[in-house]
C-alpha cells in the first residue's frame, strides 16, 4: 500500500485545513516527521488510521477526541486520504462523530460519522472518481479488502514500534511474553487455554458432584434402613469403589474382587432384612386387631343394655309429669272454645273503635281550623264561612296588575339613575374636550423645539462611533501593552540567564578538552595491542605504553560536554529569538496605545462610549418625536368633532331623562293606592290568599265532622247485633271471652305438643325392646371388660404402627436403592463424557499428557517468536555486514520450559553474547531487524500485502554522532527494496540529515500547522 495525499480540517491541534503530499516525499524515499513534544506528531498517524479503518492508533482511544478544540465551534472536521494498493487507487472522506451549533436557537446537536469512498483513474486527477459508496459498514469492509490488514495489523506493520523493540532485547521472559502477547495480539489463545482450563476444572468438578451423589445416596439409604455404625461404613467403603480416583484418569478406583459381595448386593441384602421384618410385623397387626375387635363387640352388648334400662326410666317418669298436667290442659281447652266463640264479633267492635277515632281527630281538626280564623268568623256556620272565601279570592284576581307594575317599577328608577349619571358624564366629557382644544397650540410648539434638539445631536452619530472605535482600540492596545512588558521583562531574564549558561558551558568544553590532550598518551597507549603498530611511531613493539592516570578525561566525557553545549545554544537562541519578538510586539502596542496608561485609555472609552450612547437615543428620538408631532397637529380637528357630537348626545339623554320621570311618578301612585296600607301589593295578594285558604279549610272540616259522627251511629247498631247474635249479653260478657289471634295460636300450640308427648310416652312403654326379661340382668364387671377392651386397642395400635412404619421404611428404602443406582448410572455417564474435557485441560495447562511441561499461550509465544527472528536474521545479516544473528534460547523457570531468552552470535569472534553487551548503534539495528521482521510476519499473515510506506516512530534521541551516522544508513538501506520511510522524531541533528521533511509548527496560539519540504 502506498500513501498519497492526506488532507485534514479541524483535526486535533491542527484548527486549519492541513495537507501532506506523500508522493512527493517518497520521491527521496525518507523524510522526517518532526516537531516540538504534543505538538501533533502522532495526530497525522492517528488521521491516517481514522481515515481508513473510523478508529485511531490507540484501540483504547476514542475517535471522538480526534476533533480539534481548537477550530471554529462551525467548521466540520474531516480527514481526506489518497492511497494506492494492488486493488486500484481510492480516496476515502471521513468525520467523526461531533456537537455543532444549532442552526437555530442555542446549544449544540450531535453530527453522526460519516464516510465517502472513491474509486479513482489517476494520481494526477484525484478530485474525480467514482463513488463507491457512502456506507460506513460498505465502506471498512471494501477498505479492509483493499489494504488487505486489519486495523491492528496495519498499527503493528506501517507504523513500526521500534523503541518497544529495544527494550525488548534486555527485558526478562515473563516481560518478553506480556509484550509479544500484545504485539502479536495471541491474548487469544492465552484466553483459548484458560477457557480450556476452566473447562477442565468445571469437568473435575461435574465429576466431584456425581461422587458426593453418590455418596449421598449411600448416606441417604443407610439412614432410611436405621443402620449401625459398622454396616454404615462398610456401604460407604463399597460406595467409593465405584468412583474415579485423581490418578485413575477417569476409571473408578477399581473393581471388586471375585467372590466379594459388591455395593448392589449388599444394598438388596438390607433391604430383604427389612422386608422380612415387615411381614412378621403386618402378620401381628392382623392378630391384634381381630382381639380387640371381639372386646369390642363385647363391651358395646353391654353398654346396650344398660342404655335401654335407663330409657324404661325416663320413660316412666315422663308419663307420671304428664298425667299431673291434664287438669291445666283442660282448662285451657275451654278457655280456647271461648275464645274462638268471640271471634266473630271482634270486626264489628274494631270498625267501631275505628270510627269513634275518626270522630274525634275531626272534632279536633274543626276546633284548630276555626281558631285560625278572625274571631267575628268564628261562630259563624258553614255557608257564611265559604261566602268570605270567595270574596278575598275576588280581590287577589284584581289585584294582579299593580303586582306585576310593582315588580318592574325599580328596573325604571334605576333608568332613571343611569341617564342621570350619563348626562352628568357627557357635561363632563364636553368640558374636557373644549379645555383640551384650548392648550393644543401650545403641546405642538413645544414639541417642534424638542424634534429640532433631538435632530442636531443625531447629526453627530458618525463622528461618536469613530470616536468610541478608537478609543476602544487604544484601551485593547494599553491593556496587551501591560502584559507584553511583562513577558518582555520575564524573557529579558531568561535570555541573560541561558547566555550565562552558554558560556558556563563553553569554558567547562574548553577545560575538558585541554584536560583531554594532556592524558592523550595514556588513551592511546591503552589502545595498543602486541604486534599492532603503533597509530603514532608505527612500532610493532610496545615496552612500555603509557596509562591513564586517575580521573583522565575520556572522548565520550569530552563528546557528552559537546552535545551539552550545543543544546545550550539551541536553548539561548530560542530565548534571544522570543526576546525579539516580545520586544517587537511592545513596540507595536506602544504605537496603538497612543501614549495612554491602562486607566487613561479606560476613561477616554467611557467617555465616548457615554456620548455615543447620547447621540443613538437622539437618533431614535427624531424617529418618535416626527411621528408624534404628526399625531398632535391633526388632534385639533379631530377635537373639534368630538364636542359637537357629544353636546347632541347630551340633549337627547336630558329629554329621555325628562320623560321616564314622569312615567316613574305615575306608576308609582298607582301602587301607593293597591297597597292599601300594606307593605307591598304582593304581600295583600298574599294575606288575602292566605285568608280564602284557612276559610276553606274550616269549611272542609266542619263537613268531615259531620260525616265521622253519621258513621259512628251506623257502626254501634252493628255492633249491638252481632253480640245478641253469638251469646253475649253485653260488650263486658264478649271482652271477659275474647283473646287475641296469636294467645289462641300459641294456647293451641300448647295443647297439640302436650297430647304428642303422651303418645309418644306410651309408645315408647309398649315398645318390644323394652319388653326383653333379661333387662335387668346387666354385666356386673362392665368396667373390667372395658379395660381389657383398651388395653387390647392400645396393642392393636401399637402393632399397626410398627407395621406401618416399617412398611414405610422399606418403601422409602427401595427409592433410596433406585437413587444409589441411578447415581452410580450418572457417574458413569459424567466420566465418559468429561474425559476429553479433563484430558484436553491438562494437555493446555502443561501437565498429564504434556511432555513438553509448557502450557498452550507460551508454546504459542514461542512459535511465533522464533518465526520473528529467522526473518530479523535475514535483516540483521544485511544491517551488520554478516556479523551477527540472533538465536533464541531456552531459560528454564522451575519445571516450566517457558524461556524466551536472546542471545547475539558473533561470526566474526565465533562466539554468543549476551544483548546487554552491544552498543548504542548495534543495539539499535539489532532491535530495528526485530521490527522489521514482525512487520514482516504480520504482513504474511494478512497475505502477502506489499507496504509501501513505513513509520518509523523514534529512539534516536540517545544516539551519538557516529551511531546515528550507522543507523542512518541503516535506514538508507530500508527505501532500497521501493518503501518510503517517515521517520518520527523531534530530535533536532536529523534535520540536517533529512532534507525533506514535515514540519509540526506551534503557533503563539498553542494550535498546530504543517510546512512540508519535499
Amino acid at each position: 500500500m502506498q500513501l498519497h495525499l492526506l488532507e485534514m480540517t479541524a483535526i486535533g491541534p491542527y484548527a486549519g485545513t492541513e495537507r501532506i503530499d506523500f508522493s512527493r516525499l517518497g520521491r527521496a524515499g525518507l523524510f522526517l516527521l518532526e516537531g516540538p513534544t504534543g505538538s501533533g506528531k502522532s495526530t497525522i498517524i492517528d488521521a491516517i488510521t481514522f481515515a481508513l479503518y473510523g478508529r485511531l492508533a490507540q484501540a483504547s482511544a476514542d475517535a471522538e477526541r480526534i476533533h480539534s478544540h481548537h477550530a471554529d465551534p462551525r467548521a466540520v472536521p474531516v480527514v481526506t486520504l489518497v492511497f494506492e494498493t494492488q486493488s486500484g487507487l481510492y480516496r476515502v472522506q471521513r468525520t467523526p462523530r461531533f456537537e455543532r451549533p444549532k442552526s437555530r436557537g442555542t446549544g449544540t446537536t450531535v453530527q453522526q460519522p460519516s464516510v465517502k469512498l472513491w474509486r479513482l483513474g489517476s494520481v494526477d486527477d484525484l478530485e474525480h472518481g467514482e463513488l463507491l459508496s457512502t456506507s460506513i459498514g460498505d465502506c471498512d469492509d471494501e477498505i479492509t479488502r483493499a489494504v488487505g490488514l486489519t486495523r491492528d495489523q496495519f498499527v503493528q506493520t506501517v507504523i513500526l514500534p521500534q523503541g518497544e523493540f529495544a527494550t525488548f532485547l534486555r527485558a526478562r521472559s515473563e516481560d518478553k511474553g506480556k509484550l509479544l502477547e500484545k504485539v502479536f495480539g495471541t491474548a487469544f489463545f492465552r484466553r483459548v487455554q484458560d477457557s480450556l482450563i476452566e473447562a477442565g476444572r468445571a469437568a473435575q468438578a461435574r465429576r466431584q458432584t456425581a461422587a458426593d451423589e453418590i455418596a449421598m445416596a449411600v448416606h441417604a439409604f443407610a439412614v432410611s434402613a436405621n443402620l449401625d455404625d459398622e454396616r454404615r461404613e462398610r456401604l460407604s467403603v463399597l460406595g467409593r469403589s465405584v468412583v474415579p480416583s485423581a490418578a485413575s484418569g477417569g476409571s473408578a478406583a477399581g473393581a471388586t474382587a471375585p467372590g466379594r459381595p459388591t455395593l448392589p448386593d449388599e444394598l438388596a441384602e438390607v433391604l430383604d432384612e427389612l422386608r422380612t421384618r415387615e411381614r412378621h410385623a403386618g402378620k401381628a397387626s392382623r392378630e391384634a386387631i381381630e382381639t380387640h375387635r371381639q372386646m369390642a363387640d363385647m363391651v358395646g352388648d353391654a353398654r346396650l343394655r344398660m342404655q335401654r334400662r335407663e330409657r324404661l326410666r325416663q320413660l316412666q317418669q315422663q308419663e307420671h309429669d304428664l298425667g299431673q298436667q291434664a287438669v291445666a290442659f283442660q282448662s285451657l281447652r275451654d278457655e280456647v272454645a271461648a275464645a274462638q266463640q268471640a271471634r266473630p264479633v271482634a270486626g264489628a267492635v274494631r270498625t267501631l273503635a275505628a270510627s269513634e277515632a275518626s270522630l274525634r281527630k275531626a272534632e279536633a281538626t274543626v276546633t284548630t281550623a276555626l281558631a285560625r280564623l278572625d274571631p267575628a268568623l268564628r261562630d259563624r256556620g258553614a255557608p257564611a264561612l265559604r261566602e268570605a272565601a270567595t270574596a278575598a279570592r275576588e280581590v287577589v284576581g284584581s289585584l294582579s296588575a299593580a303586582t306585576a307594575l310593582e315588580t318592574t317599577l325599580p328596573q325604571r328608577q334605576q333608568e332613571v339613575s343611569r341617564l342621570e349619571r350619563e348626562v352628568q358624564a357627557l357635561t363632563r366629557s364636553q368640558a374636557e374636550t373644549v379645555d383640551e382644544l384650548g392648550a393644543l397650540p401650545a403641546v405642538v410648539a413645544e414639541h417642534e423645539a424638542t424634534l429640532t434638539e433631538s435632530r442636531r445631536r443625531a447629526a453627530l452619530l458618525d463622528d461618536r462611533t469613530a470616536d468610541g472605535e478608537r478609543a476602544a482600540a487604544r484601551l485593547t492596545a494599553s491593556v496587551a501593552l501591560a502584559e507584553a512588558r511583562r513577558r518582555a521583562d520575564t524573557l529579558a531574564s531568561a535570555a541573560t540567564d541561558a547566555l550565562a549558561a552558554v558560556a558556563t558551558g563553553e569554558r567547562e568544553l574548553t577545560a575538558l578538552r585541554t584536560a583531554r590532550l594532556e592524558g592523550i598518551a595514556g588513551e592511546l597507549g591503552l589502545a595498543l595491542v602486541d604486534g599492532a603498530p603503533c597509530p603514532v611511531c608505527g612500532s610493532c613493539e610496545h615496552p612500555v605504553p603509557a596509562r591513564p592516570t586517575d580521573g583522565a578525561v575520556t572522548a565520550e566525557v569530552v563528546e557528552q560536554q559537546e552535545q551539552a553545549v550545543v543544546r545550550l545554544r539551541a536553548a539561548g537562541d530560542r530565548a534571544a529569538t522570543a526576546l525579539v519578538e516580545a520586544r517587537s510586539e511592545v513596540a507595536g502596542l506602544t504605537v496603538g496605545a497612543g501614549g495612554l496608561d491602562v486607566d487613561a485609555a479606560r476613561a477616554e472609552a467611557q467617555a465616548a462610549a457615554a456620548a455615543l450612547a447620547v447621540s443613538v437615543q437622539a437618533a431614535a428620538d427624531v424617529e418618535t418625536g416626527a411621528a408624534r408631532l404628526t399625531a398632535l397637529r391633526g388632534r385639533s380637528d379631530e377635537l373639534t368633532a368630538v364636542a359637537a357630537d357629544l353636546g347632541s348626545r347630551l340633549a337627547r339623554t336630558q329629554q329621555a331623562l325628562v320623560d321616564l320621570r314622569s312615567r316613574v311618578d305615575d306608576e308609582t301612585a298607582l301602587v301607593e293606592q293597591a297597597r292599601d296600607g300594606h307593605p307591598s301589593v304582593a304581600d295583600r295578594r298574599r294575606r288575602l290568599g292566605e285568608s280564602a285558604r284557612l276559610l276553606d279549610a274550616a269549611v272542609d272540616a266542619i263537613a268531615a265532622r259531620d260525616t265521622a259522627a253519621t258513621a259512628v251511629a251506623d257502626d254501634t247498631a252493628v255492633r249491638d247485633a252481632d253480640l245478641v247474635q253469638f251469646g253475649f249479653t253485653d260488650l263486658g260478657a264478649w271482652l271477659a271471652a275474647h283473646r287475641s289471634s296469636e294467645w289462641i295460636s300459641e294456647a293451641t300450640a300448647r295443647i297439640a305438643d302436650f297430647e304428642t308427648a303422651c303418645t309418644r310416652v306410651r309408645a315408647g312403654l309398649s315398645g318390644p325392646e323394652l319388653a326383653d326379661v333379661q333387662l335387668d340382668a346387666l354385666f356386673d364387671d362392665i368396667e373390667q371388660m372395658a379395660a381389657l377392651e383398651k388395653a387390647a386397642k392400645k396393642e392393636m395400635e401399637t402393632a399397626t404402627h410398627e407395621h406401618g412404619s416399617l412398611r414405610d421404611q422399606v418403601a422409602r428404602t427401595r427409592r433410596r436403592l433406585t437413587a444409589v443406582i441411578e447415581a452410580v448410572d450418572r457417574n458413569a455417564e459424567v466420566l465418559a463424557e468429561t474425559a476429553d474435557a479433563v484430558r484436553v485441560g491438562q494437555l493446555v495447562a502443561g501437565g498429564g499428557e504434556n511432555q513438553l511441561r509448557l502450557d498452550l499461550a507460551n508454546y504459542v509465544l514461542i512459535r511465533r517468536f522464533t518465526e520473528v527472528l529467522t526473518a530479523a536474521n535475514t535483516e540483521l545479516a544485511r544491517f551488520s555486514g554478516g556479523r551477527y544473528s540472533l538465536e533464541h534460547t531456552d531459560a528454564r523457570k522451575g519445571n516450566l520450559k517457558s524461556g524466551l531468552g536472546v542471545r547475539v552470535h558473533d561470526m566474526h569472534t565465533n562466539q554468543v553474547r549476551e544483548v546487554g553487551t552491544l552498543s548504542g548503534g548495534e543495539t539499535f539495528y539489532v532491535s530495528l531487524s526485530l521490527a522489521l521482521a514482525l512487520a514482516e510476519v504480520v504482513r504474511a499473515e494478512s497475505g502477502g500485502v506489499d507496504l509501501g510506506t513505513l513509520f518509523v516512530d523514534e529512539g534516536f534521541g540517545s544516539l551519538d554522532p557516529d551511531v546515528l551516522d550507522d543507523v542512518m544508513h541503516t535506514l538508507e538501506g530500508l527505501r532500497e527494496g521501493g518503501r518510503t520511510v517517515g521517520i518520527v522524531s523531534h530530535v533536532s541533528e536529523l534535520k540536517a540529515r533529512v532534507a525533506d521533511r514535515v514540519e509540526v509548527l506551534v503557533r503563539p496560539d498553542r494550535t498546530s500547522t504543517l510546512r512540508v519540504t519535499a
